[in-house]
């Protein structure tokens, strides 16, 4: 049977046990395989790689409750997905959610910059850092600093900037999610390291993947929303993708549906983009490369009002 003629629920199902299977070849069998067979089955770990986008919208759906019909299930399942990838679910979700409330405003606007205050090509070096791997590890690095240092919160060097720091702190204290969160940042470290026993001389393989992980979340991250008007966090661009790619990257390309609709699961989105007879802002893998690496000018963008 077809993927595409299963119910949402058993898509989802399927997509993820395929990634968490694609987990335990990244961390079990490329350095079992490498280790007793040939070094050269390390290339097994570019499957693992291509299929990294799909693994983090996964996580994606799981943080707005639509990848599995129970709440338990679909926590459990974030939670797992969180883990193999590296981020606990509860603090990527608290700032997922701080994402869509203040996207585009002055507190989350990632390549737009002050040519008054800041310096241009500081400013573009930070971009591209970012687009290289940085949105992911800045991601990661702060996940364990709010977990395991609380009083990073208040540090003036964090607040000043990064705006929504000390408001993510504080949805953290209060979601009551701490120690689960903890224990899911300390078994996203644990695996990898003891993965990289396995690999033993080998092991940069594994680091090798862990950066290109970092690369891929980076680079998909921001896509669809460079360059867009300011003011207004249900904006976000809507770029045309092939049918095939787009249903593996679960959608992720009708961003600007997504933001408008946040309610909806990834497979309602073709069907309410064709409904608001909307066109597409442009071609996902020309911004995938292009204009999301290009500063914007504060004053050159329009403000859209709340």
């Amino acid at each position: 049977m077809r993927l595409w003629s299963l119910t949402p629920a058993r898509q989802n199902l399927l997509l993820t046990l395929l990634a968490l299977r694609l987990c335990l070849v990244e961390l079990v069998a490329v350095p079992v395989a490498v280790l007793c067979l040939h070094p050269a089955c390390g290339l097994m770990l570019l499957l693992t790689l291509l299929l990294i986008p799909l693994r983090w919208q996964l996580l994606h759906e799981a943080a707005h409750g639509h990848l599995l019909p129970s709440a338990r299930h679909n926590r459990l399942t974030g939670r797992l997905m969180g883990i193999t990838l590296g981020l606990p679910f509860d603090v990527w979700r608290q700032a997922h959610q701080l994402h869509h409330r203040y996207s585009r405003s002055r507190w989350h606007q990632v390549e737009v910059y002050d040519p008054t205050r800041e310096r241009y090509w500081m400013r573009q070096l930070l971009l591209i850092l970012r687009m290289c791997g940085g949105a992911y590890l800045l991601a990661w690095c702060g996940s364990l600093l709010l977990l395991f240092v609380p009083g990073s919160a208040r540090w003036p060097f964090l607040c000043r900037h990064f705006a929504l720091w000390p408001r993510l702190h504080v949805r953290m204290q209060r979601c009551g999610r701490l120690s689960t969160a903890r224990t899911d940042a300390a078994l996203a470290l644990l695996l990898p390291l003891l993965s990289l026993l396995v690999y033993g001389q080998h092991d940069w393989m594994l680091w090798l993947a862990l950066l290109l992980r970092a690369l891929l979340i980076s680079l998909t991250d921001h896509v669809c929303f460079a360059a867009q008007a300011l003011g207004c966090p249900r904006r976000a661009a809507n770029l045309f993708l092939p049918r095939w790619l787009g249903y593996g990257l679960l959608n992720s390309h009708l961003r600007g549906v997504h933001q408008r609709w946040p309610h909806l699961p990834w497979q309602a989105l073709p069907q309410q983009f064709a409904s608001t007879s909307e066109g597409w802002d442009g071609d996902y893998l020309e911004r995938l490369w292009g204009e999301q690496w290009q500063l914007q000018a504060r004053d050159h963008l329009p403000v859209i009002p709340l």
